[in-house]
C-alpha cells in the first residue's frame, strides 16, 4: 500500500493481526486487519483508525465502507501470488466522488527488487501521478486508454518486508473511470512490460489485488474481480452471458460522457436509431428498450472543436459488453486522421461509431 499522502502508512500483508484461514463462508465482515483466502480468492484488509469496514462476498465480490474517521485503509481480493501476464475484469459500483481521497486501482508487491505497484484505474480529489519527488517516464496505451506512468520512493517505510526503502510504480488510467456504476479490464502485462521499457522491472510476485483505497474521506465499494478480459458482471457477484440475446424486449445501457456537455449521441440497432441522447461531462448510464435484434452501435452525431465522446461500455439485460471488445470504431483518432480505427479506443473524436456486435 502506498501513500494518498506522503505520510501514509503502508500494508497490509505484515500488520499483527490473525489470518483468516481459507474460508467459504460468503459474507464475513472484516473490520480488524486481516490477510486470507475467501472463496478460492486471497484478500487483504488494512486500516490504520477509524471505521472502516470490508465484507468478503461469493467468488472474487467485495464490499467496503469508510468514512472520515478514518485516517487511511485499503483492501481488496485478488490472488497470491500475483503474476505479470495476468488480464483482470472488474465490475460493480464505486461509490467515491471527485472531492474524495480514493483509489480504485489493482495493486500488488514484488521482492528483489522489493516493489509497491498500482495500476490506478479510478480516484478522487488526488492523482498519484502528482506525488512529490517522481519521476515521469512517459505514457501507453491500454485497453482503450492512456495510462501515464510515474516513480516514487518510500524512504524507511513499511513493507512486506518491514521498514525498507523502495520504490512505487504507478499506471493511472487517463481518463479515469470515474465513479458509480463501474468496469474495466486490465492488461497487466501491458503495465509490466512497458514499465521493464523504462527500466523498471519488477521481482517475485507476492499478492495482486483489485483495491479499494480511502485517506481521510468518506465511500463505499461494491467490486467483483476475476480473471481473464471481457467478462463483464454485475454489482451482486453474479456471472452474466456473454451470449448475444435474440428476440423480445432488450434493456440497453450505455455508459458514456462528453468533454463538453454538448455531444450528442445515438443508439442505434440493425441500422434502426432506437434513442438519441446529449451527453454531460460526468460518466452516466443512459438506457433505452427494444426488440430490434442485429448489429448494435453508439453513433456520435455533432462534432465540433472542443468535443469528443468517451463510450465506457455498454450492456444488454445485464451483460455487459466493454468497448475495448468493439468490432470497429470509426470515430477514434489515429494514424493522423479520423475514422477508420479499431484499436480498441473507447474515444470518438469524430462524427462515427463504436460497434458492439449483434444482438
Amino acid at each position: 500500500m502506498k501513500l494518498l499522502t506522503n505520510s501514509k502508512l503502508v500494508l497490509s500483508t505484515f500488520v499483527c493481526a490473525a489470518a483468516l484461514g481459507v474460508s467459504t463462508v460468503s459474507a464475513q465482515t472484516l473490520t480488524s486487519n486481516s490477510t486470507g483466502t475467501n472463496n478460492g480468492f486471497y484478500y487483504t484488509f488494512w486500516k490504520d483508525s477509524g471505521n472502516a469496514s470490508m465484507t468478503l462476498q461469493s467468488g472474487g465480490r467485495y464490499t467496503s465502507q469508510w468514512n472520515s474517521g478514518t485516517n487511511n485503509w485499503v483492501g481488496g481480493k485478488g490472488w497470491n501470488p500475483g503474476n505479470s501476464s495476468r488480464t483482470i475484469s472488474y465490475s460493480g459500483n464505486y461509490g467515491v466522488s471527485n472531492s474524495q481521497n480514493s483509489y480504485l486501482a489493482l495493486y500488488g508487491w514484488t521482492r528483489s527488487p522489493l516493489i509497491e505497484y498500482y495500476v490506478i484505474e479510478s480516484y478522487g480529489s488526488y492523482n498519484p501521478a502528482s506525488c512529490s519527488g517522481g519521476t515521469d517516464y512517459g505514457s501507453f496505451q491500454s485497453d482503450g486508454a492512456t495510462y501515464n506512468v510515474r516513480r516514487c520512493q518510500r524512504v524507511n517505510q513499511p513493507s512486506i518486508d518491514g521498514n525498507q526503502t523502495f520504490y512505487q510504480y504507478f499506471s493511472v488510467r487517463n481518463p479515469k473511470k470515474g465513479f458509480g456504476n463501474i468496469s474495466g479490464t486490465i492488461t497487466f502485462a501491458n503495465h509490466a512490460n512497458f514499465w521493464a521499457s523504462k527500466g523498471l522491472n519488477l521481482g517475485s510476485h507476492n499478492y495482486q489485488v483489485l483495491a479499494t483505497e480511502g485517506y481521510q474521506s468518506t465511500g463505499s465499494s461494491d467490486i467483483t474481480v476475476s480473471q481473464g478480459g471481457n467478462t463483464g458482471g454485475t454489482s451482486s457477484g453474479g456471472s452474466t452471458s456473454s451470449t448475444p440475446s435474440t428476440g423480445g424486449n432488450k434493456t440497453i445501457v450505455v455508459r458514456a460522457r462528453g468533454t463538453s456537455g454538448q455531444e450528442s449521441i445515438r443508439l442505434k440497432v440493425n441500422n434502426t436509431v432506437v434513442q438519441t441522447w446529449t451527453l454531460t461531462t460526468n460518466m452516466a448510464n443512459y438506457t433505452a428498450t427494444t426488440s430490434l435484434s442485429g448489429g448494435s452501435l453508439v453513433e456520435y452525431t455533432n462534432d465540433a472543436s472542443g468535443r469528443d465522446v468517451q463510450v465506457d461500455y455498454i450492456s444488454v439485460n445485464g451483460s455487459v459488453r466493454q468497448s475495448e471488445a468493439q468490432t470497429y470504431n470509426t470515430g477514434v483518432y489515429q494514424n493522423g486522421a479520423c475514422g477508420g480505427g479499431n484499436g480498441g479506443s473507447e474515444w470518438l473524436h469524430c462524427n462515427g461509431a463504436i460497434g458492439y456486435g449483434n444482438l
